[in-house]
């Protein structure tokens, strides 16, 4: 395994063969001030020392049976339990997009992708376990997950492009562009890479605050119908989480 510079849970680990695609993640990574280690998938299973990671990035050309494959033996390796992990994938429909959600993956980006995104999705997803707005036990029932979602606001009949941050089996944490207030009441409909997934969640909102950059953060609690489904369909329940 090829490291730059890594400390312990300090670092993005990039998963895949060694090739132009890994090279590009890899320098796009470091060039955006994250340090790095890269490796082959069997590399990653025959380590038992290694150092957890604060992120996995799969970087992924396979077909969507073999992605799966990976994505499984990856999240079962007792050193990456718990770590986000982002795919890096040339599959565009739904549903591969879909699978890797529900397996647990907390994004999913098509290839190619601009450095600019990538950046900025793995540098959120590799801080969300040095956040300090969680107790330990509230962290361990929670999983991050980047999901672009089209919230209706019913009160007020109005509609924005929001983003969950993360997900358990009864709530949600949202980041969107309006103000939200205690008791409001959302429709989360989800949204896929380049399409809707025409997947809708009822939520209450429990609390919300503003950001440094103008948006709002909401905590919201699953409501309805769908608050039996909603940790299926978000990858809380197959994901092996407790």
């Amino acid at each position: 395994m090829e490291t730059r510079e890594t400390e312990a849970t300090a670092y993005t680990l990039i998963v895949g063969p060694d090739g132009r695609d890994r090279a590009w993640v890899e320098g796009t990574l470091l060039r955006g001030g994250l340090d790095v280690a890269t490796a082959t998938e069997a590399d990653v299973l025959v380590s038992r020392d290694l150092a957890p990671p604060r992120l996995v990035i799969l970087d992924d050309s396979q077909a969507r049976a073999g992605r799966m494959s990976t994505l499984r033996h990856l999240q079962a390796h007792p050193p990456l339990k718990g770590i986000p992990l982002l795919i890096l994938s040339y599959d565009s429909d739904i549903d591969s997009f879909t699978d890797a959600i529900t397996k647990g993956a907390a994004a999913y980006l098509v290839k190619p992708v601009g450095a600019e995104e990538l950046l900025g999705v793995a540098k959120r997803l590799s801080g969300w376990i040095g956040t300090s707005d969680h107790t330990e036990r509230r962290r361990r029932v929670r999983r991050p997950l980047l999901l672009k979602v089209e919230v209706h606001l019913r009160a007020t009949k109005t509609t924005a492009m929001g983003q969950t941050i993360d997900v358990s089996g009864s709530g949600c944490r949202i980041e969107l562009p309006a103000e939200v207030h205690q008791g409001d009441l959302l429709r989360l409909v989800l949204q896929g890479q380049d399409s809707s997934t025409h997947v809708a969640l009822g939520v209450e909102v429990r609390w919300s605050q503003p950001t440094a950059s103008g948006t709002w953060i909401a905590g919201c609690r699953f409501t309805g119908t769908t608050a039996l489904l909603a940790g299926k369909i978000l990858g809380f329940v197959s994901s092996g989480m407790t």
